[in-house]
């Protein structure tokens, strides 16, 4: 007897076969991006975005109209990354302010002993629907009042001494464009900051494989379905460019 799974999925390749990730939607996407990205036209494409001319006018323009600094970091990320593929080692004041400003209230994540469960949100629910059906609410107001301990988990990645800083506290024009950012001490008193920009898969943070097209990329949820339809477009054409920074901070601003 024939097995036509196995027949479609011969006959149509890989690019086509169904698994648990992808789906006929993400297949063609995938697969026709390819194709495009080795064509003649596809080439041509990406290497008239991602000329440094081109790059440079781009920034005048977000300059020129003022683009806060997520959606600038946002547009140069889909279109090329920096002029020269330099490393970014400049801050606008207000980000370096911000950056500085979670580094004054210790807002190092691994330094603490304990987290939230990265479940809080399904027990949050599981002890709601109990609360539904029971009429005893004491396990939903327990979770929700007494968080720190009833919710708490060891952290998993406690170090003392970890340099990872959170800046989500702070603006979205530095939350959504730095997020976590290694923060570094110099012998001088100064500091440095490090990071990449890109646009993370979070599937190691519990998130669901990404499907083109559709949805919301976990990472781009602030930006919702235009960001999401931005990011496919950009990674069809095979232009998205992780950015690197590198960024100095003077010993006077820590005196």
């Amino acid at each position: 007897m024939i097995d036509l799974f196995k027949a479609k999925e011969k006959l149509f390749g890989k690019a086509f076969a169904r698994n648990k990730d992808r789906d006929l939607v993400t297949n063609i996407y995938n697969k026709s991006g390819e194709m495009f990205r080795d064509s003649f036209l596809g080439k041509l494409s990406k290497k008239a975005i991602t000329s440094d001319f081109t790059k440079t006018k781009r920034d005048q323009i977000l300059d020129k109209f003022g683009a806060p600094e997520h959606y600038k970091k946002f547009a140069q990320y889909l279109t090329g990354g920096t002029v020269g593929n330099k490393d970014i080692t400049e801050l606008p004041e207000n980000v370096k302010k911000d950056v500085f400003r979670s580094h004054e209230k210790g807002i190092y994540p691994d330094r603490t002993e304990t987290i939230i469960s990265p479940k809080f949100n399904e027990m949050k629910e599981a002890a709601k629907k109990e609360a539904q059906l029971t009429g005893d609410d004491s396990s939903y107001k327990k979770l929700m009042y007494e968080t720190d301990d009833y919710a708490s988990i060891p952290n998993p990645y406690y170090d003392p001494k970890s340099s990872l800083l959170s800046t989500y506290a702070t603006s979205p024009r530095t939350a959504h464009s730095l997020g976590h950012v290694q923060f570094k001490p110099k012998e001088d008193g100064g500091f440095v900051m490090t990071d990449i920009y890109d646009v993370d898969s979070n599937v190691s943070m519990g998130a669901k494989p990404y499907k083109p097209l559709r949805g919301t990329r976990t990472d781009l949820q602030e930006g919702g379905q235009l960001a999401s339809r931005l990011y496919d477009l950009s990674k069809f054409f095979g232009v998205n460019q992780p950015m690197k920074y590198n960024v100095e901070f003077d010993a006077q601003r820590f005196k």
